[in-house]
């Protein structure tokens, strides 16, 4: 059986993302942290690499009685991926998505002044997150991405489970992930320090990345 590596904490995981990210060389790469702590982890591979930072935002929707349970995921601008509103009633689906929009706003807004402006037309866009589990806010992440003029959508993730959701795979052109595990436990298993990360220590690791590759 595998042994399976610990990762430090989400910086060092970006830092070893790095490292298989730039031999793949991805043409004109542009880097999303997917806040909040996917940001960390894209830092690091944005100071690492010289690639341009930036977020990438969508929250899972979810039941109050069964929030690790994603029935699909919205992003800031109300892009929505259903995988699951079957499962409860029309009531409930409502108060769910608005709830999740409502989140993913509030994250846009605290992260709308420090963003870079970028040109995305012909770039490769790297969605980078500090593990994948369900999948959810990926896959709308994704789904929003492809009607947008980028080159390829890449992901890269230090773990994620061995069969990757077809929500995911289907709408992204390469997976990066450094461990696969054949029991997928929860992301927060494969790290040794794995905190809580809040907005403002998210958006602060984005504010020191972006200060950095500027002044570069």
């Amino acid at each position: 059986m595998k042994i399976l590596s610990l990762f430090e904490d989400r910086y060092s995981a970006g830092l070893q993302l790095a490292e298989i990210i730039v031999k793949a060389r991805p043409t004109n790469p542009i880097v999303y942290g997917i806040p909040r702590g996917g940001v960390l982890v894209a830092a690091a591979i944005a100071q690492q690499l010289g690639y341009p930072l930036d977020i990438a935002i969508a929250k899972k929707i979810v039941l109050p009685t069964n929030p690790e349970t994603a029935l699909g995921a919205i992003t800031a601008d109300g892009y929505m991926l259903d995988m699951g509103s079957e499962y409860c009633t029309t009531s409930e689906w409502s108060h769910a998505l608005q709830y999740a929009r409502t989140k993913a706003e509030e994250l846009h807004r605290a992260f709308q002044p420090f963003r870079p402006h970028l040109e995305i037309a012909d770039t490769t866009a790297i969605l980078v997150d500090d593990g994948i589990a369900t999948g959810a806010t990926i896959s709308a992440i994704a789904a929003a991405m492809r009607t947008m003029p980028y080159k390829e959508i890449w992901l890269a993730a230090p773990v994620a489970p061995l069969r990757m959701p077809k929500a995911i795979t289907s709408r992204i052109d390469q997976v990066i992930v450094l461990e696969r595990p054949e029991i997928f436990v929860s992301v927060s298993h494969f790290y040794r320090h794995f905190s809580e990360v809040t907005t403002s220590e998210s958006l602060s690791y984005f504010q020191a990345a972006n200060l950095e590759l500027s002044a570069s």
